[in-house]
């Protein structure tokens, strides 16, 4: 397949590396020269410098016979514009790109993107994989740049029998409800003690929810 990849930092160099492997043919755009002469270096001459969200740069790249267009660059909107260019103008078949706020999922989603991965949702996901079977974490994206984490607490859990005022939370973190394991709501004083199998639902920033899951999950 032909692959137009739009941003040449860190994700798009590895990307691309890994593309080439893997046997694909593969043209990399990006803003900084400095950039565009290490993948030249790296891979041969299979990048230009320029604005991977304007016509004639894409055109240059050969968007209109790529298979796929993937945007990886720093800023959402101009991953978005990226994408919604080659798939309107050049009919690319599938457009994928890496949203930084998973805010922006939704969005992406309506205006056509074809793959749409959040870095902090996959992290999350890989986070939810290490924690014990019987331990779920489920963790939703709200407004602001924020996350509601609901953990059920294992047994080995540092937190067991511990008070809340005594528990250190990650900065910009609020405990909002605890669910006992009958299904009752628990009071949020400071002297309310975490027991095992206890459903802790808070609500953090997204840079912070991988800390207070190791906070909620860690073993004692």
């Amino acid at each position: 397949m032909y692959i137009v990849v739009v941003g040449g930092g860190m994700v798009g160099f590895h990307l691309t590396r890994a593309l080439f492997n893997a046997g694909h043919e593969v043209f990399v755009v990006d803003i900084d020269s400095k950039r565009v002469n290490e993948l030249i270096e790296h891979f041969g001459n299979v990048a230009i410098k320029g604005d991977g969200s304007e016509p004639s740069i894409q055109a240059a790249a050969g968007v209109a016979r790529a298979d796929i267009l993937i945007a990886t660059t720093s800023t959402d909107e101009d991953n978005l514009a990226a994408c919604q260019l080659a798939k309107h103008r050049f009919n690319v078949p599938k457009t994928v790109t890496l949203i930084n706020n998973p805010e922006d999922e939704n969005l992406f989603d309506i205006l056509g993107v074809d793959v749409v991965l959040s870095s902090t949702q996959l992290l999350l996901a890989a986070i939810e994989e290490e924690l014990p079977a019987h331990s779920p974490a489920h963790v939703l994206p709200v407004r602001g740049n924020r996350e509601a984490v609901a953990i059920e607490i294992p047994i080995n859990s540092g937190v067991v029998g511990v008070k809340l005022d005594d528990i250190k939370l990650p900065p910009d973190t609020y405990i909002v409800a605890i669910v006992s394991r009958d299904g009752s709501l628990k009071s949020l004083g400071g002297d309310t003690v975490i027991e095992t199998h206890d459903e802790v639902v808070a609500v953090t920033v997204a840079d912070q929810a991988e800390a207070l899951l190791e906070v909620l999950s860690t073993e004692g």
